[in-house]
């Protein structure tokens, strides 16, 4: 028994701030999980919404774990204790489901490292019964499940609010089955996908197919909830803490899905036409948390498009509420946001170019001009922002070096602006990040940029830039991203990797085990893929027919190489 373990646990737990916990008894124990630390992953409004539908259901405790920090981690091992959740402090393995939450390819191994500080076997092949059923879930389920598909007994594609009940039931209903009749009989529940019952096919190294067996459908259907049942639902936090990334922030989703359709981005193709929430829906979940005075985190992939975005704005305004948006445009960015961020105390705002030339971003789908962008910005310095963070991707499909130029003047500009404005004082920060072509998007079939090239040029914009005082560029480290690109569109044979890599996760050895497993980084990464080719992903349906995405990956190669033309 390791008391440091149980104490830091009742520590969290007395930090927080609860609007629900788990309720006594319940013939289901659910243990639900995030692949990464408490700071983290109680960050995650994904997991707090499935943890009050949880425990809102009939019969089930659901109580949360998380990647243990790196000392609990060894105060794990030195005691041989097994990973246990944080309400009870109970182990895992004595829960008849885990499920898993997860938001980021880059998080896998840590999937593999909770698996075994459970003491569960890490392939599923070798769980019996007496284990409790895997499940994960969250945003990469949508795109690609197949690297975890060795390790997992069940996938959720889609949104859980629809899911549950029917996922509860079910469980309930073969729970004295064995493993391998549970999974042919939950496989038939709608947004559930068991991939024991697929066998992969492979022809001269290369995946060709992923047939089905055992009854199970050829096509995993993506389980989404209507309009109505989106405006019904609580999508807001369930806990508060200080201990996360957004310090005692109420998370609220405000809508689901995107209006726009930018084509390297997984949101408008993941989800059916956007949902919005209702105002006073929205103001329900504020009113039961506003006597804690939290700061207000409101969740949406386009804040500033919400039908009654002003009236939210005056609001949270009057009750003097500090707010925090996670997503804003140039072209959707009313007055009332920029008052509301300024009047809660913010002096800084993160708007998003995505790139430097307008025809590259024009190419991408992200249609707003530079003056937009610009004009955007001095109305911010103008309302009080101080600082500005500014966002742009390298290696995006059809770029060109020109278009690292074209993001430098832009940013020179824009600080110029920034002075002009009297805010010379403040800073602009660029985050550079290399593009990673996702799945079930137009450029699921292109190639990613090489090492070299995301490097030659994140350093051409940080090499001109240095000059320019008031400016501070940070760059992703483009080995995270190839890795994050790697999983989000490899087959089932990267679990053997992950196996190899899962204890320490460095690039180094990532390679290393890659060489060993016969699996190049040139093969499945830096290699454009053939539109008739069968990819890892294709069983999963796509909210756009495959012509589609193929006629509009076309579309935005001509679009670009006409303005390259014109010029």
């Amino acid at each position: 028994m390791s008391w440091k373990l149980i104490a830091k646990a009742e520590q969290r737990l007395s930090n927080e701030i609860a609007l629900l916990r788990p309720p006594h008894g319940g013939d289901l124990r659910v243990a639900l999980g995030y692949p990464n630390t408490y700071h983290v992953g109680m960050s995650n409004l994904g997991l707090q919404v499935v943890y009050g539908i949880m425990n809102q259901t009939p019969g089930v405790r659901c109580e949360r774990f998380f990647l243990p920090d790196p000392d609990e981690i060894e105060e794990y091992e030195r005691h041989g204790r097994r990973l246990f959740t944080l309400e009870s402090q109970q182990p895992l393995e004595g829960c008849d489901l885990i499920a898993i939450t997860c938001s980021y390819e880059n998080d896998y191994c840590n999937v593999l490292r909770i698996l075994e500080l459970a003491g569960l076997p890490l392939l599923a092949k070798d769980r019996g019964p007496e284990y409790p059923l895997v499940l994960v879930g969250g945003a990469v389920t949508l795109l690609n499940p197949e690297p975890l598909a060795d390790f997992v007994d069940l996938f959720s594609v889609g949104e859980a609010e629809g899911l549950v009940e029917d996922l509860v039931d079910k469980l309930r209903e073969v729970r004295d089955l064995p493993r391998h009749e549970q999974l042919q009989a939950l496989a038939h529940v709608p947004g559930l996908y068991a991939p024991a019952l697929y066998e992969p096919i492979y022809e001269d190294g290369r995946f060709v197919a992923l047939e089905p067996r055992d009854g199970a459908p050829a096509t995993i259907a993506k389980n989404y909830i209507s309009r109505d049942q989106f405006e019904a639902i609580n999508s807001s936090s369930w806990l508060m803490t200080e201990d996360t990334e957004f310090s005692k922030t109420f998370l609220v989703e405000v809508s689901r899905g995107c209006p726009y359709v930018c084509r390297f981005c997984t949101v408008g193709f993941s989800y059916p036409k956007v949902r919005w929430k209702p105002l006073d829906r929205i103001w329900e979940d504020i009113e039961t948390v506003k006597h804690h005075n939290p700061r207000v985190g409101l969740i949406s992939a386009t804040v500033g498009n919400h039908p009654q975005i002003d009236q939210l704005c005056e609001g949270l305004m009057r009750e003097n509420l500090g707010v925090s948006f996670s997503s804003l445009r140039a072209d959707q960015l009313p007055d009332s946001i920029l008052d509301t961020l300024v009047r809660g105390g913010s002096k800084s705002m993160t708007l998003a170019p995505e790139t430097g030339s307008e025809a590259l971003r024009k190419s991408i789908n992200k249609r707003f001009s530079d003056e937009q962008y610009f004009e955007a910005s001095q109305r911010a310095f103008h309302k009080g922002i101080k600082n500005l963070k500014m966002y742009s991707m390298v290696g995006l499909p059809n770029e060109l070096d020109e278009d690292m130029d074209a993001l430098v003047k832009l940013v020179e500009k824009t600080r110029k602006l920034q002075v002009a404005c009297g805010q010379g004082g403040g800073r602009i920060t660029l985050g550079l990040g290399l593009f990673v072509p996702k799945p079930l998007t137009p450029y699921q079939w292109n190639a990613m940029a090489t090492l070299k090239l995301a490097e030659s040029r994140m350093a051409r914009v940080s090499s001109q830039l240095a000059r320019v005082g008031g400016v501070k560029v940070n760059a992703e480290v483009p080995k995270t991203a190839i890795l994050e690109g790697l999983q989000a569109r490899a087959d089932r044979r990267l679990g053997k990797v992950l196996l190899r890599v899962y204890r320490k996760p460095s690039y180094k050895n990532w390679l290393k085990a890659l060489a060993e497993e016969g699996i190049s980084l040139e093969t499945e990464l830096y290699r454009q893929r053939e539109p008739d080719e069968v990819l890892p992903w294709s069983h999963i349906a796509s909210s756009w027919p495959k012509e589609r995405l193929l006629r509009d990956s076309e579309r935005a190669r001509e679009q670009r190489f006409k303005e390259v033309l014109v010029k």
